[in-house]
């Protein structure tokens, strides 16, 4: 990719712009169906970018072989309070409140021998729920919810009222019902657990009383 950005510049007449890489990375967590979002892989490939990086003489590109080609890890920190997926939560090296997520060495002189095991790669597998996230604005989440509900196919049947899961009659409530019934019917036409950021999923069964939460298999 780099290399046809450098042919390209050169057919444009520019070929000594010398190319920086802004971004690269990988989630350490996300929503449970983002497969490969975890601290094991995340840390697996930081560090071989850091040895790639750091590694003397530079290995540069094909059409560059000898070349340095700058590059910054993305991101320092996981960003919390950001929206989209949950991966986009989950790029950082540290957690918000600045401890470490996994061992790391920028200047890529730390032998792997010397990090802590790192944990397994695992990915969830069965039954997963979408509510409403943590802090999620309530504005938002109302218009959401009219969303999902829009959609037809008797999304929010169960949160009218006198229906089973019409209380606790919350915003929140109804909106993490009605997103959990959204993603299960719609999942495989692309319905995703998103809802602009507003939601999230959970591997525990939200279902009280008579009232189910629709699920779907991960």
């Amino acid at each position: 990719m780099v290399d046809a950005v450098y042919f390209a510049m050169e057919r444009l007449g520019f070929p000594n712009i010398q190319i920086f890489i802004a971004e690269t990375g990988w989630p350490n967590g996300g929503d449970l169906d983002q497969i490969g979002a975890n601290i094991h892989n995340a840390a697996t490939y930081n560090r071989n970018f850091v040895k790639k990086a750091t590694k003397k003489p530079p290995t540069g590109t094909p059409a560059r072989p000898s070349s340095i080609l700058p590059s910054f890890i993305f991101a320092l920190y996981n960003e919390n309070l950001k929206t989209g997926l949950g991966t986009e939560r989950h790029f950082g090296l540290l957690y918000p409140n600045g401890s470490s997520i996994y061992d790391i060495d920028l200047s890529g002189k730390t032998p792997e021998s010397e990090f802590k095991p790192l944990p397994p790669p695992e990915d969830h597998k069965g039954k997963a729920w979408c509510v409403v996230a943590d802090g999620a604005n309530k504005t938002a989440v109302v218009e959401a919810l009219s969303y999902a509900c829009s959609q037809g196919n008797q999304t929010c049947d169960s949160i009218q009222p006198g229906k089973p899961c019409f209380k606790p009659d919350t915003v929140v409530d109804h909106a993490s019902y009605a997103f959990s019934s959204y993603w299960s019917q719609f999942r495989h036409l692309g319905g995703t657990c998103n809802f602009n950021g507003l939601a999230t999923q959970i591997a525990k069964d939200p279902s009280y009383g008579s009232c189910k939460y629709p699920s779907v298999t991960l």
